[in-house]
């Protein structure tokens, strides 16, 4: 049977990106918030939610569960338009595990992307309405994102522009907005479920401790 070889990339982490605490920062100078109001349908509890993927390369959070929570998308244009995004359906295994996650920043993979494209198509990219479609998006929903003890000053996210298309990203737009790519560790077969180490620590959350080992 075909196989897929190690460091392959399988799917996208979709949802939408919280930064963790900007660089420069020491732990008793910010209290970091945005882990009490999380961008999803989950309430205020962080760990109801089954579907946050920490980003420890870059700080911060995916959640899978928030696309339709921020933009109120009552159809499946997510997956229609990237049919690759589909990394939040990934289950666990601890001892088979054949996937890992590597984090990326969009901005650094589409200048990367542009290096390789002719002039006739580099020009088309900084058009103004020249849009990559990408299964992320920054967190935009007005809640607070950290408190500076020392400028004592309350950040907040921004609000995101409700009529806006979501996952549309401009490659001339600095938005810093991160993904997770879900890559091979072991070659696999064609029809192979892929299975990650989900590497909660205990004591684990309530959706995860009566089945997690």
């Amino acid at each position: 049977m075909p196989m897929q070889t190690m460091s392959t990339v399988m799917c996208l982490y979709p949802g939408i990106y919280t930064p963790g605490i900007p660089s420069g920062y020491l732990s008793h100078e910010v209290e970091y918030l945005a882990n009490k109001s999380p961008p999803s349908n989950y309430g205020s509890d962080i760990t109801n939610n089954a579907y946050i993927m920490n980003l420890n390369s870059f700080g911060g959070y995916i959640d899978g569960c928030a696309l339709k929570s921020q933009y109120n998308d009552t159809n499946n244009a997510l997956l229609d338009s990237n049919p690759s995004a589909c990394g939040h359906l990934v289950n666990h295994d601890t001892l088979k595990n054949n996937v890992k996650i590597l984090s990326f920043a969009w901005d650094e993979v589409l200048k990367e992307r542009s290096r390789h494209d002719d002039a006739e198509i580099a020009l088309e990219n900084t058009k103004e309405n020249a849009y990559y479609s990408i299964p992320n998006e920054r967190r935009a929903d007005g809640t607070p994102w950290y408190y500076d003890s020392t400028m004592n000053k309350l950040v907040s996210f921004t609000k995101s522009n409700q009529s806006q298309k979501h996952c549309l990203y401009h490659p001339m737009e600095n938005k810093l907005v991160c993904g997770a790519a879900l890559i091979l560790t072991k070659s696999v077969c064609k029809g192979e479920e892929l299975l990650l180490d989900y590497g909660l620590n205990k004591p684990y959350p309530a959706w995860a401790k009566d089945w997690y080992n």
